[in-house]
This record gives structure tokens, sequence and C-alpha cells, in this order.
């Protein structure tokens, strides 16, 4: 029997946003991920854009929260090769540095971009040599 982990999912700064505002919806699907092993990546770029969004004092201890979860891990910028392919990402695509480092992350690991909104993602995924993968969080009540 093998063991197959799967493709983590990287979050987008408007789930980090969403989390970081309390969001009970996406803090309980975040958590049903983790319960079932999903992996999650958490950008650190992407984290603190959503803290600015967020300007909520509980903020940082919810994306702290998420940061603990057994299955979940927070991706830094940690080397100066790394910091080269994020300056690459902002000049092809023009993303602001919290996004680009989601969009870097995602066309690194080739892994999908978790987002509850796809259509910011449609530019810079033509941008690049190969698109970005993406999964949207759909409103349940639409």
């Amino acid at each position: 029997m093998s063991d197959h982990t799967p493709t983590p999912y990287i979050l987008d700064v408007g789930v980090l946003t969403g989390i970081a505002r309390g969001d009970s919806e996406l803090i309980g699907l975040m958590q049903d991920y983790d319960r079932i092993g999903q992996p999650l990546v958490i950008p650190a770029l992407a984290a603190a854009g959503a803290l600015l969004d967020a300007k909520d004092s509980e903020a940082g201890s919810l994306l702290s929260g998420l940061g603990a979860f057994a299955h979940a891990q927070v991706a830094g910028v940690d080397s100066v090769e790394q910091a080269a392919l994020l300056a690459q990402m902002i000049a092809r695509t023009g993303l602001d540095p919290w996004r680009a480092h989601v969009a870097a992350l995602a066309d690194l690991a080739t892994c999908p971009i978790l987002t509850l909104d796809p259509a910011q993602w449609t530019e810079p995924s033509d941008a690049l040599e190969e698109p970005l993968h993406i999964i949207e969080i759909a409103d349940p009540d639409q």
C-alpha cells in the first residue's frame, strides 16, 4: 500500500484575510482540510497582506492558529534565490508582493491556489509560461 500525500493547497490573500477577520465558515473549512490531512501552505507575504487588510486585533492570533494546524506550513522567502524568483514574478505579472508570493509558490511547486476570487488570477496566469492552477471556494448560498 502506498502512502499518498495530497497536493498542497496554497492559500491566497483573500482566504487569509477572511480567516484573519474571523470568518467562521472559512475557518471551519480549514479545520476540515486539516482533519482529513490536506496540506495547506500559508505564504508569509500573503499573511502580511491579509493582516494589513484585516486590521483586527485578533487577526494575528487567528492566522497564527491556522499556522499551528498539523497539516499547515508557513512558507517564507528564505534565500536570495527565492527573493529573485519573487522579483521575477512581480515583474512578469504586475502583482503586489503578497499575491506574487502566492503565485511564485504555486508556479514553482505546481500546486493549486485556493481562492475566493478566481478572476483575480486570470491575468497573472496568462503572463506565465504554464497557467496557475486555481481552486475556488464557492459560496454555498449562491
